[in-house]
């Protein structure tokens, strides 16, 4: 069966807090921003001026976002560089005019991506169940504004007792410091919640590294290829597929 979970019931005290982070283990990050690229690329006569087709400015744009994020997360570039510098940098390989580049295209993104409303398959289902029994809260290293807007028009807002981002607080996942943050503020220790997110070295790594009990959401299947490695730690508590269905097990079994 796919929902074998497992924690470590020695080691975790009654759990009061369900910690999730929010791109593409609630809200589809990835489908939500094809969607905005695609009306950008449109609005902005991209094909015409470029010759490239849809998909590959989405794809040379996801590669290098990419690698910006990973070099925001690390504190070596600013949110300012990150926000423009991924356009910037796709419309020179494209091999777009400098005169032509849409000078506001980070600024119209980050205008329509947040208000699109794709989520993980149950995952609305999945906050009403553990609210029923659990504090919820979100982690997140996205920008503030935009994850709250995310979280206002998704539905998912109503659900949530406590937000933290990277942003807001100057640290990011994986850091410790970020997760001993979040812990402070709920005032809970680690062995009283439990961590769910997607991307293996921020998300699982992080809240392991700092003794949570943490479970991997499995986005996409060559996700889940990277990191078997990790699977035998203490407090790993496996691969989760299906939300709604991981979701029911957490408040019956604890």
């Amino acid at each position: 069966m796919r929902n074998q979970y497992r924690i470590d019931k020695k080691t975790l005290a009654p759990l009061k807090w369900v910690l999730f982070d929010l791109d593409n283990t609630l809200w589809d990050f990835d489908r939500n921003a094809k969607e905005a690229l695609k009306e950008l690329f449109h609005r902005h006569n991209l094909e015409l001026h470029t010759g490239f087709k849809v998909d590959q400015f989405i794809h040379l744009y996801e590669d290098i976002n990419k690698a910006y994020w990973s070099k925001y997360e690390k504190g070596e570039v600013s949110k300012e560089v990150l926000r423009t510098r991924r356009f910037t940098d796709t419309f020179e390989q494209m091999g777009l005019s400098p005169a032509l580049y849409p000078t506001s295209a980070w600024e119209e993104y980050l205008e329509i991506c947040p208000i699109m409303t794709e989520m993980i398959l149950g995952a609305l289902d999945a906050l009403e169940i553990i609210k029923s029994k659990y504090s919820i809260g979100i982690l997140t290293n996205g920008f503030e504004k935009t994850q709250l807007t995310k979280m206002r028009c998704s539905g998912i807002e109503p659900f949530v007792s406590y937000f933290q981002s990277s942003e807001r607080i100057g640290i990011a996942k994986p850091s410790a410091e970020f997760f001993k943050h979040a812990l402070d503020n709920i005032g809970c220790d680690a062995s009283e919640v439990v961590y769910i997110g997607d991307n293996w070295n921020t998300d699982v790594e992080g809240g392991l590294n700092v003794g949570i009990h943490t479970f991997h959401y499995v986005y996409n299947e060559t996700s889940k290829d990277k990191v078997n490695g990790y699977s035998t730690h203490q407090k790993f508590g496996g691969h989760i597929h299906e939300i709604a269905d991981w979701a029911n097990w957490i408040v019956t079994e604890n």
